[in-house]
């Protein structure tokens, strides 16, 4: 093949490749202009949370009818309830905190007042010590490890009468994969410990099986809003519903739209959870770590198109690795979401409770009060505390 040869082969390619784009501009703009109504496969017709949602605008697919929340989310001491279990976690999260997702040492620009101390006497150092899950007594039984065990995302899991079951950390890089979240290993822990003797009100009793054969009464309380694996998990488990403490833009509003298709069948059973906002009981902390996030990727994102290093999440001890990442995970590892954690951890203690009489509308006589259920929360994080490793403890 000669170079004339080649160069006709190539106007060949360029000319087709135009007339294509403007065939398919034009389709494009066809199809928009009809759009074609297609109906339902064989099979999925037949679903009818399928038929109810199939011609509806996604606007309206991640509403959740006001008809579907439950009671108590209409009344302030249901929601005086919920908060109780998120101070928890916020109080938890910060028991247990750790920044260090690039390792212990270099710099951390958004970490800090995360620092190790040093000492006035010791010279500039080149590089610096960060902060990682550590206590202020450790001795022979307890020792310090601020190696990164998991990003500081966390869930709580309450059962139907208010007692504390158990809490999880993420644990990806710990175990090298992307889909050990909170809620997974959660659920994951609650179905192993169905074979344990104990009062915990993990779901209806069914014949033949054990309580924790379904999650339909515990409430999972969570850091950050699920990702369709959990949100799948917690489905298949028949969790009851799900408090999440601040949005996870990446995730699409999945929880919404599996609770809305995952629902209403005609067999009654459970599907998947309900998802609710920290807005929607009040919970003023969410809405300032959804705008602190928003700063934080508005402002990194400016630093690496200036590779501005001095605004980088985290630059290497030897300066060859510079990191501008901008997923939440970065986010929560710095200064600004540690002080909203710790300020809602800070309520734990802090709270005067203004119904602490009040138990949900269909409670039974086990059920907790609200003032129960504060000193469950109080009494869960000084054992934690004590117990505790950002790998989960239970009651026995």
């Amino acid at each position: 093949m000669d170079d004339r040869d080649q160069v006709n082969r190539r106007d060949f390619i360029a000319t087709t490749a135009g007339a294509a784009s403007v065939a398919t501009g034009l389709a494009g703009t066809a199809a928009f202009a009809q759009p074609a109504s297609k109906a339902l496969p064989p099979g999925f017709k037949d679903q009818i949370p399928l038929q109810n949602n199939w011609d509806k605008p996604l606007k309206e697919v991640v509403e959740i009818d006001p008809g579907r929340i439950p009671p108590e989310l209409a009344t302030e001491g249901g929601k005086e309830r919920h908060k109780i279990y998120c101070y928890l976690l916020m109080k938890l999260i910060v028991r247990f905190w750790n920044g260090n997702k690039r390792g212990p040492l270099g710099s951390y620009p958004w970490r800090v007042k995360q620092t190790e101390p040093v000492s006035p006497a010791q010279p500039p150092q080149p590089t610096m010590r960060y902060r990682g899950d550590m206590i202020d007594n450790p001795d022979r039984a307890r020792i310090n490890w601020d190696r990164y065990l998991g990003h500081n995302i966390a869930c709580v899991a309450v059962d139907g009468n208010g007692e504390i079951i158990d809490f999880d950390f993420n644990h990806n890089d710990f175990f090298r994969s992307t889909a050990e979240h909170a809620e997974s290993r959660m659920v994951r822990r609650l179905f192993s410990l169905a074979d344990i003797f104990d009062s915990w009100r993990t779901g209806q009793p069914s014949q033949g099986r054990s309580k924790a054969a379904s999650l339909s009464e515990v409430t999972l309380y969570t850091s950050l809003e699920s990702c369709a694996q959990c949100s799948g998990v917690m489905s298949l488990a028949q969790v009851k519903q799900i408090v999440y403490l601040q949005n996870d833009f990446t995730t699409y509003k999945i929880g919404n739209i599996m609770f809305n298709l995952a629902n209403n069948l005609p067999s009654g059973a459970p599907g998947a959870p309900l998802p609710i906002a920290g807005s929607d009981i009040g919970l003023s902390h969410f809405q300032t770590l959804n705008e602190a996030h928003l700063d934080f990727l508005a402002k990194i994102k400016e630093a690496k198109e200036k590779n501005d290093t001095s605004r980088a999440f985290y630059v290497s001890p030897d300066k060859t690795f510079v990191d501008f990442d901008q997923s939440i995970t970065s986010f929560l590892c710095t200064d600004a979401s540690r002080e909203i954690f710790d300020d809602g951890g800070k309520q734990l203690d802090r709270i005067e409770l203004k119904y602490p009489d009040y138990r949900p509308p269909s409670a039974g006589a086990q059920t907790l009060t609200n003032a129960q259920c504060l000193k469950e929360a109080r009494d869960f994080f000084a054992y934690a505390d004590v117990e505790g490793y950002r790998g989960s403890p239970h009651k026995l």
